[in-house]
């Protein structure tokens, strides 16, 4: 409830009575299907897809179950970031390559075997968990107000264009069956905190591993890569980079399936389709990095001019995809 309210995703009760009992659902089988993940990383073994070594697990076996967990190793020493801070497109790519291999180790499976991921309805369960209409108002709200340094016309556009996202969410569900988009494992929630990297060489970051599961899905190619780029690249590097590292992700997908499953035209559309909501998952936790109480000056300023210029090139580059989707693929994102 304390995180609901620090990203205005509810009105000042929280979430209620109704919407805990599905969270507390939703937490159960999130869990679990972490516990699945862990076990095809475990089947996998790819080097190129580090993760922890894992030392017991315990489902959710029932409604009235109170105990699952996970216990695995601890890494220590690991380089240490917020959501408020930017990663450089190189020290992104062995992430890239990493849910990329697995991705097309998933697609070998058996659909049984896919099963343990969500099919296609990932951001309808979102949005209708976090921004459900009770909430979806002051989130805008505090969104406008948290963009208050720009000109009004600006934040109401991007109001604007979320609506018009938020009224075509089942579209989203039914991506593959509408425009034969193919659905592949995604992480789910792939930021930061998801990624362990340690500081080796020459300041250069290592990938130790990629964490928390809970999220994976069945989902079109880039879905992870919308979040990642969004929520870790700088402006720059997103602008300048973004078709090379969508090729890296392409590339290794090819490689390791040995054949070619989808164009990267593919990756690229589903890209730009998906920013637009996948900003939404992120900039509401950037308006905290505004006022951040817990810094002294000059730190509390810089960290607020770059969460003002990192939240006003998001706004953009959400202008520009939908700009693109609108050319490119009126018939989908008409309401």
């Amino acid at each position: 409830m304390a995180f609901s309210k620090v990203l205005k995703y509810t009105d000042e009760n929280g979430f209620e009575d109704q919407k805990l009992k599905s969270l507390e659902k939703n937490l159960r089988e999130a869990h679990n299907r972490e516990i699945d993940a862990y076990k095809l990383l475990e089947k996998f073994n790819h080097t190129d897809v580090p993760f922890t070594k894992v030392y017991g697990l315990k489902p959710f076996a029932s409604e009235s179950d109170l105990k699952g967990f996970i216990i695995m190793e601890y890494i220590p020493d690991i380089f240490t970031t917020s959501m408020a801070e930017t990663l450089f497109a190189d020290d992104l790519i062995p992430t890239i390559k990493g849910v990329s291999t697995f991705a097309a180790l998933g697609h070998k499976l058996s659909d049984d075997e896919k099963s343990v991921a969500v099919c296609g309805g990932y951001l309808e369960g979102y949005f209708n968990t976090f921004l459900g209409p009770a909430s979806i108002e002051s989130t805008f709200q505090n969104l406008s107000q948290a963009l208050s340094f720009l000109e009004p016309s600006k934040a109401e556009k991007l109001v604007e264009v979320y609506r018009h996202y938020l009224k075509i969410l089942n579209k989203f569900t039914k991506i593959s069956e509408i425009l034969g988009f193919h659905q592949i494992f995604n992480h789910g929630d792939l930021w930061q905190s998801n990624m362990l990297y340690k500081t080796g060489s020459e300041g250069k970051l290592e990938l130790k591993a990629i964490i928390d599961w809970q999220g994976l899905s069945l989902l079109p190619p880039a879905f992870d890569m919308t979040r990642l780029f969004i929520g870790c690249l700088s402006p720059e590097d997103r602008r300048q980079r973004a078709p090379e590292l969508l090729k890296i992700f392409h590339e290794t997908f090819v490689h390791v399936l040995g054949e070619e499953l989808f164009s990267y035209q593919e990756v690229y559309d589903s890209y730009n389709l998906h920013f637009p909501l996948m900003s939404l998952m992120v900039l509401p936790g950037m308006v905290q990095f505004l006022d951040a109480p817990h810094l002294e000056e000059p730190e509390k300023s810089a960290l607020k001019m770059r969460t003002m210029k990192n939240m006003e090139a998001i706004m953009e580059d959400v202008f520009v995809a939908h700009e693109y989707n609108l050319k490119n693929y009126a018939n989908f994102i008409k309401e």
